[in-house]
This record gives structure tokens, sequence and C-alpha cells, in this order.
């Protein structure tokens, strides 16, 4: 991505292949644009890519299918030129590993990996139909209170899982959380970009878990940071998922962050400045709901909840006729084993510079994560859900790495 190049509309930046700004849909002047060569490349598996959804300075993401649209896939490519950066290298094989291994209804997973005719590294993964979070609340500005209930359900079930498995997001925010839709057409989130997510070796009687993937730098985006990744610590565990997922339950409420400005300003306030309490903002929030949003948003991890469980059991305990809701035991269950979890990336992540080629995206007579969504259908939902699709908004979600991020180097 051209980094100096933004939108007339709006000022998003936008990219030098892009025909149109990604974010108000302005058409981009004739002059200039040069149409995305990748299109028309074949994937090893016969699908074609057929037009680019989303970028960011990293890479992109493109909708790739067969003759005619069908078994349409999303496919996230990493620039070329990038992919001899061994810290960028490795966490995209950490994210296709993360994802295809996981089991986790709520979170996007990866199929297969391999490289274009260009040498570029892709994976490709479930095209999932839903706006992005971030897309919702631009258009909206908030959302309804048992919205935001089904919201933080299923979010937080998806986490108690992962977390129980010691991986940690660690890059949580409106753009990775995709508003889709069943088969019945409820609410079902979805959760993606594990591109700064961390594995945590287990815990030991010395201290904390440690992290078993390697860690050069501490990434996130400003808004969503908890104030322990704003003071670069690398000491990050499950608790800080949850501080940001409490500033995006927040911003849904209330319509705003709780802080805005710079990057410095809103970095300082994460570390330094209580937030107003939701109701300020918005009064028919229920007490209850602000106080857990509080105990989510505090500063010092040790006041936080302990985990996204005992966040889900409280919200659960308050508001117990509110949908959405996902058996933990069930998810746990169809879960992938910690053990097969580690095994896979102490192969394909810390032992290797490469991924295996794999060819197992879903074809025509498959659904992708059927066997899961069986085991781990919303409380009331009847199995065999349809596999939903990617939509524009996946794009600026899946590459936080670019115009979004933020980046502080180890000391």
């Amino acid at each position: 991505m051209d980094p100096g190049l933004t939108c007339g509309g709006c000022g998003h930046p936008v990219d030098r292949l892009e025909p149109v700004c990604p974010a108000c849909e302005t058409p981009r002047p004739g002059a200039g644009w040069t149409p995305d060569p990748r299109l028309g490349d074949r994937l090893p598996d016969g699908r074609v890519l057929r037009r680019r959804l989303g970028f960011g300075l990293t890479g992109s993401v493109y909708l790739a299918d067969r003759e005619g649209g069908h078994e349409p896939i999303a496919v996230k490519v990493l620039r070329p030129d990038l992919s001899g950066d061994p810290e960028l290298a490795r966490r995209f094989r950490l994210e296709a590993v993360l994802t295809r291994s996981l089991n986790i209804p709520q979170v996007v997973p990866a199929y297969e990996w391999g490289e274009l005719p260009d040498g570029a590294p892709f994976f490709t993964m479930e095209f999932v139909d839903g706006p992005g979070l971030d897309r919702v609340l631009a258009e909206q500005g908030t959302l309804p209170v048992e919205t935001v209930l089904v919201l933080a359900r299923q979010v937080l079930s998806a986490l108690d899982v992962a977390h129980g498995l010691g991986v940690i997001h660690r890059d949580l925010k409106p753009a990775n959380l995709l508003m889709a839709r069943d088969a019945q057409g409820r609410l079902l989130v979805r959760i993606l970009d594990f591109g700064f997510a961390r594995l945590l070796a287990d815990a030991s009687a010395d201290g904390p878990p440690r992290r078993l993937t390697r860690a050069r730098t501490v990434l996130g985006t400003p808004t969503y940071m908890s104030p322990e990744q704003a003071r670069g610590s690398l000491v990050v565990d499950s608790r800080s998922d949850l501080y940001s997922l409490g500033v995006i339950l927040y911003r849904a409420l209330a319509g705003v962050a709780p802080f805005t400005g710079s990057q410095q300003d809103v970095l300082r306030h994460h570390i330094e400045t209580p937030p107003h309490p939701v109701t300020v903002h918005r009064p028919d929030v229920p007490a209850e709901l602000g106080r857990i949003l509080s105990q989510m948003l505090e500063k010092d991890p040790d006041h936080r909840p302990a985990s996204a469980g005992a966040v889900l059991a409280v919200l659960n305990a308050a508001f117990p006729g509110s949908t959405g809701s996902f058996d933990p035991d069930q998810l746990r269950a169809a879960a992938a084993p910690r053990a097969e979890l580690v095994r896979q990336v102490e192969r394909h992540v810390l032992r290797t510079r490469s991924l295996p080629a794999m060819a197992d995206a879903p074809q025509a007579d498959q659904t992708s994560v059927a066997a899961t969504r069986a085991a781990a259908t919303p409380v009331g939902a009847r199995s065999g859900r349809r596999r939903a699709w990617l939509a524009l908004a996946v794009g600026l979600g899946l590459l936080g790495l670019g115009v979004a991020s933020w980046l502080v180097l180890r000391a």
C-alpha cells in the first residue's frame, strides 16, 4: 500500500490498486489507477483470485472461487518483499496454524497455505458473509443493549476456550469481529486476524505462564490496547484481551471509545486515566452491565476478572433472559487438545520457515467446521448451520499489521 495516497472524499488511506475508497466507496480518478496484477491467478486447488477485499501495509485479502462463483473462499497474501522478514513471516505462519487448529466455531478458520505464482506466501480461510463491527458502528453509531449482550457472550465464550489453550489474541477490535448470521438469521459473531496472537507455555511453579511463541515486538491498535500493551510490556496474558473487549463493548454502547485523541494521548490515557462510566454517554445502559465494563477496564490486570469465563458467568447471572450463548462445555470438548496445538506450532512455526502445502479447503460436498458447529451451536439453535461468507470489511480487519496497527519496539 502507498501510505501517501488518501481518498479525496474522506481521507482514508487508499491503495494504488484500489478503484474505490474502501471506507466511503468514493471512486478513484481513472488516471494513474493500476489494476491488481494478481487478479486471475490460480490457486493450487483450481480456484481463481477474482477481486481484492482489502489491503494493508503487509499484503492483501482476496476473494477466490471456482467458475460461476462456486465455493468462494478468502485468501490472505503476504507481500513477497516482506516474506524474508523473519518476524512477519513467523506471525503469518502462526496465524495460519492457530486458526486452522483451534476448532472454535466463532474463530474464522484457515484451510490451506502455499505460494502464488509470484512467490507471495498465502493461506486461505472461510469466506464469511457479514460486515465488520467497525462498519456497523460507523453506520449505526451504537448497538441495542441486547445485541451487545449477544456479542459479548459469543466473544467471551470463544476467548474462554482460546485462553484455556494458552492462546492470547492481542488485537481485539471492531474490525476483527464479523457480524454474520446463521441459517435462522440470528447473530453469529466471528473472530478473525490472529496475526498478533501469542501462545503461552504451560504455567510453572516459578511464576506466570511463559511465551511459547517468540515475540520481539508488542503490537496492537492504540484505541483498543490494554494498559500493559500501551506500556510496551511483553508480559501480556488473557486479561489484556478482556480489557480490549471491554473497550469494544463500551464503544458499541456509548457511541465513542473511552479515550480519543492522538495515538500518544490514547496510550497515555489507557495507562493513567479512568474512563467515564458508560452510563455518562448512555443512561439507558443497565447499571450492572456498566459495572461489568468498569471491571474489565481496570488499569491493573489483577483487578480485572480472572478469566473470560468469569465475566461470562457474571453476565449470565445478571441477564439470564438474554440469548446468544454457547455451551462452554461443548465448545471446550470440540476444541483442539492443548498438546496438539503446541505440537502444530512447534512444528510449523518454531522449527521451520515454511508451511507444508495442503489442499483441504472445503469442496462442494463439504461445509467448513461442520463437526464443530454441530457440537457447539448457540443455545436453542438447530444444527447444520450453513457456512457464512466474508464481507468487504474483513480485509481491513485481517490485515491489522497495516494502517491501524501500533508498533512499540522492545527496549
